[in-house]
């Protein structure tokens, strides 16, 4: 019976940890009917990285390498067992409505070994550059890590690749590493951002060009008066500058927002999920209609397939994409014949079933495929500049959806 129970307190409190992770990433309302056995039991299933403090950092990484000197050196017989990254260990749970990484299947790479020395040396190396970094108190960019140790040879994905692994072993953001992203997203609206220490920054005090998105707002409201009916997000700067500084969003009662020109990084997903839980409003995106948009746009959607571990709070899994490139409206020549990395990265997608799943993302896919085109954003330009009308009829249209 005590044995039982203990087993029972266990679990409540691998439950409540959970919970109350979920609740600091501002998702706890949307798992509320969650009971303790069922947060354990997922858990158990994925790997859910947890902000953590400094010193618990710091505990980890000592019991990786088996000591708490000050330096990390890549001492012969020195191993590590990654989780495995690969594509076949992630899962789209729909209870979390997100994309995760599977716990069970590791790689092991160890100092010495001709196969993988070199990786191991490489995450030690990390591991020691992100030590020196915690101890400090400070925050750094990641992307000056390689040319901290010459194993890197200057190379910012072989740090990225270390740093997305040992995010993996600690199971944590690269936020609890200390570790900050470069370009964050930008967004222009009548908003009024509230920071943690009380302050208030109005969005239109940065210029016509918007805000760059930033962490510690703990609140956004609306300016008194004003009225947002919906969050436009957009792909590319260049188009967001366009739409920034024309009428658009004030004639569509919108906010607009881009996360660059890229994959969007955390902070740009963290703050977009904020907005729109604190507005209540919808968001749709309107991305280049290409198999790039079209990966973008899950990213959104679904969570990062490449750091699967950490997507707790920073997906829009209601988000709706304005969808274009088979529109009658738009003539031939505005669209480009799919490229040989374009097939790839759609046929990546098809086999993922939770993106293929999806009526609309499936349409589109299987347009591009079968005619073999794609189209940017700028094409709207020929039917209107900016595409005020076109944007407001598919939003009227993706509402009744």
């Amino acid at each position: 019976m005590a044995a039982a129970e203990e087993t029972a307190v266990g679990t409540a409190a691998e439950g409540s940890d959970l919970r109350s992770f979920f609740s600091t990433r501002g998702v706890a309302a949307d798992l509320a009917a969650l009971d303790d056995q069922t947060l354990k039991a997922l858990d158990e299933k994925y790997i859910i990285a947890r902000d953590l403090d400094a010193a618990t950092v710091l505990s980890k990484i000592h019991h990786l390498v088996g000591h708490s000197e000050a330096s990390i050196v890549p001492y012969e017989g020195l191993s590590y067992q990654l989780p495995c990254r690969d594509p076949g260990q992630h899962e789209y749970d729909p209870t979390l409505r997100q994309l995760c990484l599977r716990r069970g299947k590791v790689e092991t790479c160890t100092v010495g070994d001709p196969r993988t020395s070199r990786k191991a040396e490489i995450i030690t190396a990390t591991l020691s550059l992100v030590k020196k970094t915690v101890l400090s108190g400070h925050r750094s960019f990641s992307d000056g890590l390689r040319y901290g140790d010459e194993v890197f040879k200057q190379d910012k994905k072989t740090v990225d690749d270390a740093l997305l692994d040992i995010c993996c072993l600690l199971e944590c953001p690269r936020a609890s590493l200390k570790m900050l992203e470069l370009g964050p997203g930008t967004v222009v609206g009548p908003l009024i951002f509230t920071m943690e220490d009380g302050a208030e920054n109005h969005c239109r005090s940065f210029g016509p060009s918007g805000a760059r998105v930033h962490e510690g707002i703990s609140n956004i409201t609306v300016e008194q008066g004003a009225t947002v009916n919906f969050i436009l997000l957009v792909q590319r700067d260049d188009v967001f500058w366009d739409f920034a500084r024309s009428q658009l969003r004030h004639e569509l009662n919108c906010v607009v927002m881009t996360g660059g020109d890229g994959e969007p990084n955390v902070m740009t997903r963290a703050f977009l999920r904020k907005l729109k839980d604190c507005l209540s409003v919808p968001v749709y995106a309107l991305t280049d209609s290409d198999p790039e948009g079209i990966s973008i746009f899950c990213t959104y959607k679904f969570g990062s397939a490449e750091m699967p571990f950490d997507n707790v709070g920073l997906t829009i899994p209601d988000i709706k994409l304005i969808a274009y490139i088979g529109d009658d409206a738009l003539h031939l020549s505005h669209l480009q014949p799919l490229a040989k990395r374009d097939r790839s990265i759609l046929k990546g997608l098809c086999a993922q079933k939770h993106v293929i799943g999806d009526e609309q993302l499936r349409e589109n896919i299987h347009f591009m495929m079968n005619r073999g085109l794609k189209c940017k954003i700028e094409a709207l330009y020929y039917l209107q500049y900016p595409p005020t009308d076109y944007i407001r009829k598919a939003v009227g249209n993706l509402e009744d959806i």
